[in-house]
């Protein structure tokens, strides 16, 4: 007998918009159109007689929802001059079912329907990165949230703009680079601050060294930051060797620098990467117990892959179509891209609870994505609300 695989790989993508409507009339049966409508999770819009959006909304129960909007002459929400009762003749959904479907989706109808006026007020913050062009004439870091293609590497992404500061900060101390870049500019004929006098800046702002001197220096502290295990591992035996010779204030420097180091890609920084490789898996609640959708990340794009209905234990066919789909995608992110990085840095950086599990496609294996099926089933599962459970809400201007 052939067996059903596990997963559905039938390429599912994001609908145009929704994927079920429902026709609305004041006048007929409320209840028995009540019947009708899930009482689930959903991205719903309401639409008036025209088809024209009205409200955006997210919530846990439609139903109860639509009974609250719907089931009186009252007016609610936002507006409260709004009558909906009068106003609405056509209700637009979509299922979903985690925290991260819901923001995702969310955000793909709010930029469709509402493109003037949806980025001051969904709410989701940008996901801050660092850029650094190792090859310019006067290079230096900077944090960003403009992700726009440009000569240079972005690595991140970091929590907020603060925690992007501290970490230039960190590699301005890890690697001496200059702090003042208008000094920088000035070179070969700047006047060096107090950083060179204290031995912690080589100056190539007085051509103490050379721009292109300086240039290697930068490469090297943008490869130990995507990459700092072998710059932590080679401080070890010069620990060694320091405490061997009995020469303690070079071993508690050395200590110090190294534990500098190991702080790199843990904790805050633990997904801190060159742009190019962000590249991740999720394992998000499915429809069912025991069940997941497993979604696609790449620079700038979110895709669902494949519904499971099993765990995925050492099968080669989905690992292969997560590959073929991961070969195939851009590096390029343009500006919705960017928000779509937002999106997904938010929940990278939320508590693993309940925002579903993400494994970065170069650690990918099939080892990997069993145990991720395992930690996803222990999360604690968002049930639908027994009220409205009203998450989002966007209106027309």
């Amino acid at each position: 007998m052939h067996r059903k695989p596990p997963y559905d790989c039938a390429q599912m993508s994001l609908p145009s918009t929704f994927d079920h409507a429902a026709d609305f009339n004041p006048a007929d049966d409320f209840d028995a159109f009540l019947r009708r409508i899930p009482a689930r999770w959903v991205v719903y819009l309401l639409a008036d007689a025209q088809d024209q959006p009205v409200q955006l909304l997210c919530v846990r129960n439609l139903r109860a929802s639509l009974k609250r909007r719907l089931g009186s002459d009252q007016a609610v929400g936002p507006s409260r001059r709004i009558n909906y009762r009068d106003l609405i003749r056509r209700i637009h959904w979509q299922r979903v079912d985690s925290a991260f479907e819901a923001d995702w989706l969310y955000y793909e109808a709010a930029r469709r329907l509402f493109p003037q006026s949806y980025q001051g007020m969904i709410g989701f913050r940008s996901a801050w990165f660092l850029h650094v062009d190792p090859d310019a004439e006067f290079p230096r870091y900077i944090k960003t949230i403009d992700l726009s293609p440009r000569p240079g590497v972005f690595v991140g992404p970091l929590e907020d703009k603060h925690a992007a500061a501290r970490l230039i900060e960190t590699i301005e101390d890890l690697f001496d680079l200059c702090r003042f870049y208008n000094i920088l500019l000035q070179s070969p004929r700047g006047k060096a601050c107090a950083y060179k006098e204290m031995g912690k800046c080589p100056a190539p702002c007085d051509g103490s060294i050379s721009l292109p001197q300086y240039r290697r220096l930068i490469q090297w502290s943008l490869d130990t930051l995507i990459n700092p295990q072998p710059s932590f591992q080679e401080q070890q035996p010069r620990l060694q060797d320091a405490a061997a010779s009995m020469q303690f204030e070079s071993a508690a420097k050395i200590k110090a620098y190294a534990a500098q180091l190991e702080q790199l890609g843990k904790g805050a920084l633990r997904h801190v990467r060159p742009l190019s490789d962000f590249r991740y898996v999720s394992l998000q609640r499915g429809p069912r117990e025991q069940s997941a959708k497993l979604l696609a990340i790449t620079p700038g794009r979110i895709e669902l892959l494949a519904g499971l209905i099993a765990g995925p234990d050492k099968s080669p066919e989905l690992l292969d179509l997560i590959q073929r789909h991961n070969a195939a995608a851009s590096d390029v992110v343009d500006s919705v891209g960017a928000e779509r990085i937002g999106i997904v840095s938010h929940h990278l950086f939320a508590p693993k609870q309940a925002s579903g599990v993400f494994l970065c496609t170069q650690d990918l294996t099939a080892s990997a994505l069993a145990k991720a099926w395992k930690d996803l089933q222990k999360q604690k599962n968002q049930d639908d609300s027994d009220d409205e459970g009203l998450l989002k809400e966007l209106q027309a201007m």
